[in-house]
């Protein structure tokens, strides 16, 4: 399949999926066995719960792509995101709510397909590490 289709696939789900809520194109890049490390789950269902959760706790999201890089097997973009959250999104060591607003997505493929999802908080941090020398 392809560097090109790993790209698209991260691109698809950011743009598409989390950026204009077009939730019905999950089943089309999402393999039935994808395990989401977020929600525990298995499948396009997986993956259509943790996006809705995230779009509907932040009902004005607007999505900004920084990067993707794809290999054969692999994407990873990193992104932000705008919009007022109904809930926080977890509480610091001293109980104050965060937010996180930049992310790293990591997609693991086969054939071209999503088979694993996990999502790290402060990109920025992870995007210092792979640009080092």
């Amino acid at each position: 399949m392809g560097v090109e289709r790993s790209a698209e696939v991260m691109r698809t789900y950011l743009e598409e999926v989390l950026g204009n809520r077009r939730f019905e194109l999950i089943p089309d890049f999402v393999d039935q066995e994808m395990l989401d490390h977020a929600t525990g789950m298995r499948g396009p269902d997986a993956l259509h719960t943790h996006a809705t959760g995230f779009c509907d706790n932040i009902p004005d999201v607007e999505i900004e792509m920084e990067d993707i890089f794809a290999t054969e097997d692999a994407a990873f973009g990193i992104w932000s995101w705008k919009g007022e959250p109904i809930q926080s999104m977890g509480t610091s060591s001293n109980g104050n709510p965060v937010f996180p607003r930049r992310v790293l997505s990591v997609f693991r493929l086969r054939d071209g397909m999503l088979m694993e999802y996990e999502a790290f908080v402060d990109a920025g941090q992870v995007r210092a590490q792979i640009g080092a020398p």
